[in-house]
């Protein structure tokens, strides 16, 4: 199937939606499936735009069992309107589902994952009952715009924003635009103005202060100026300074092992490696890990086979290191010139390979 049809076939289905108003009164979570029989479902806090927390450590708001015939019921209220996750038992996979006490009543089928284990399954609660479940639906046929670059004036890209431009007031609206399009320096533009449209329509959104920090990046990490130095332990142990790899074009590499889009685009940056590495006055990555468990760390590194430096601030996206750069989530990267200056940002896909190439020659 192709990427256009599904585009297409998400604006048929959102051009149907509407958000009637419903008074606040909390909601209630409900499924029933012999699978669940016995286990634990969470509800956990909201996902976090600055990585504070990774998806393995989210805050569990509620907890329900179920009985016998796996039958379970979640009834409360949330801290605020979000995006917030559903959870069997401590499974690492979980279901997104939107929040905003206006008498939610939502029902979860029970699903596998696309990738699971036969032996021990993990399963996936998929939710459905509100309006806001619905965009949240329709919107997954742009997942890939939250994985890999799209470029400039791409339909898929120009479709999204659209659709998003359409919503303005529902609160999932800037939950998108920020995971979905954050990314994308060719989607800056359309960040910009989604950011100025959302300021007005939902000037309360824990996602606004995000949007509107990538419209004015720091002073001191814009494209020109000289990265600022620290010094990381390796694999061994051994302090690395970033200043330690001048002389070659280094890409700077935040990323984690439980982070699904970095691993993603490690092959790329493998390829990359491979071509540039030797050419001109070189080129290197230094792989900067936020994980907080070391062993995590490490056989992500040996499974990926990543060849060049890694480094790690076991302190975490929030630690000195991600502190210094101002960090607001991962992936992010910096390519730096042979004098330590910032060249690009946030380069990935085919946008990588064609910076080195023009720089590279």
């Amino acid at each position: 199937m192709s990427l256009r049809y599904i585009y297409l076939t998400a604006l048929a289905l959102l051009v149907a939606f509407t958000s009637p108003a419903q008074p606040s009164t909390g909601y209630e979570i409900s499924g029933h499936d012999a699978r669940l029989a016995g286990k634990t479902i969470h509800l956990l806090a909201a996902e976090v735009p600055d990585s504070r927390v990774n998806r393995f450590q989210h805050p569990v708001l509620q907890s329900a069992q179920a009985d016998a015939s796996g039958r379970f019921l979640l009834r409360g209220q949330v801290p605020a309107p979000d995006i917030y996750l559903l959870r069997v038992d401590q499974n690492t996979v979980f279901q997104r589902v939107p929040l905003a006490n206006r008498n939610e009543r939502i029902t979860v089928e029970v699903v596998l994952p696309r990738v699971h284990s036969p032996e021990n399954p993990e399963y996936l609660l998929r939710p459905g009952g509100t309006d806001e479940v619905v965009t949240l639906q329709v919107f997954s046929a742009w997942f890939l715009l939250r994985n890999f670059p799209a470029a400039a004036g791409d339909k898929g890209l120009r479709d999204f924003s659209n659709l998003l431009r359409r919503y303005p007031d529902t609160y999932v609206a800037p939950y998108l635009a920020y995971y979905y399009l954050r990314l994308h320096p060719s989607a800056r533009s359309l960040l910009d103005s989604l950011t100025t449209r959302f300021a007005q329509e939902q000037p309360d959104s824990p996602y606004l202060p995000r949007l509107q920090a990538l419209r004015h990046p720091a002073p001191a990490l814009n494209v020109g100026a000289l990265a600022p130095d620290f010094t990381l332990p390796d694999g061994t142990g051994q302090p690395t300074a970033l200043r330690s790899l001048r002389g070659h074009y280094v890409l700077m590499d935040f990323w984690a092992s439980w982070c699904t889009p970095c691993r993603a685009e490690n092959p790329n940056v493998q390829a990359a490696y491979q071509r540039y590495h030797d050419r001109g006055p070189g080129f290197t990555v230094l792989s900067v890990s936020v994980d907080e468990h070391a062993a995590a760390w490490q056989q992500a590194v040996a499974q990926d086979a990543l060849p060049w430096t890694q480094v790690r601030d076991e302190k975490g996206i929030q630690g000195p290191t991600g502190q210094l750069y101002q960090l607001k989530a991962i992936p992010a990267t910096l390519l730096l010139d042979p004098q330590g200056r910032i060249v690009a940002k946030d380069l990935r896909g085919a946008a990588l390979h064609q910076e080195l190439a023009r720089l590279l020659r």
